[in-house]
């Protein structure tokens, strides 16, 4: 049945007592904190969520924890974690990247086991309710009729080729914007993202589960990103 496209490794603590902004949600970003990908502290009610996640040829031989703990105490915001003290800790691989044949004579794989986890974001629990929304249809009256050969699940499965078009998009957009940036072309990119009128476009044009359409917006919309827009247009073609 195929693998996922790629996977990465996500690490997360959940922590009490960290000072930051009543429920914010807050990204880090670069090379020593989250190469490639992004570092996050989510909040969770009483606690919050500390984590990064990375391709692993990315981490370079070095552990998820150790960029964790290089977020956590980097000179510009490791006041914010002084009194922190960890409750939870979590681990694991994260697939992206549709499996090249998900389903089988009466079998269909769905959520991360069919690799649908978000290049952009880890996610997997928006594509997986994709996922059930356009296939449950199809599915249930083939269930009923038990027909469920695997011509018929191929069938059934056709829908799933518009969100494997959309996480290959995602992707070229990812690498482009983050994933082969340097530390310093990132400060860049996140000095443009940083303009009034950029994070209005963000906010009207953003959706998290369908990111792709809010990198082209940018493409379109932002003249620093203008220039380079030819190249993201080949990043997303042969990406």
């Amino acid at each position: 049945m195929g693998k996922p496209r790629e996977w990465m490794v996500g690490f997360q603590i959940e922590i009490t007592g960290y000072e930051g902004e009543d429920e914010w949600l807050e990204m880090y970003t670069g090379r020593d904190i989250a190469p490639g990908l992004f570092a996050w502290v989510i909040p969770n009610g009483e606690t919050h969520r500390i984590g990064m996640w990375a391709l692993p040829d990315d981490l370079d031989g070095h552990s998820c924890e150790e960029f964790v703990d290089n977020l956590m105490n980097h000179p510009l915001w490791r006041h914010k974690f002084e009194n922190c003290r960890e409750t939870a800790r979590y681990c694991g691989p994260i697939p992206a990247g549709m499996v090249r044949r998900p389903y089988g004579e009466r079998v269909l794989l769905v959520g991360d086991a069919a690799g649908l986890a978000k290049p952009t974001t880890g996610g997997g629990i928006g594509p997986g309710f994709q996922q059930v929304d356009l296939l449950s249809e199809g599915l249930s009256s083939a269930i009923s009729k038990d027909a469920l050969s695997a011509r018929k699940m191929k069938k059934i499965c056709r829908p799933l080729e518009q969100m494997r078009r959309e996480q290959q998009r995602s992707r070229a957009l990812r690498d482009f914007f983050v994933t082969s940036r340097s530390d310093a072309e990132l400060h860049q990119h996140f000095e443009i993202f940083a303009k009034p009128e950029v994070i209005e476009l963000i906010n009207f044009q953003g959706d998290i589960e369908r990111p792709a359409s809010l990198g082209l917006a940018l493409l379109k919309e932002v003249p620093e990103f203008r220039k380079i827009a030819l190249k993201a247009g080949f990043a997303m073609m042969f990406g």
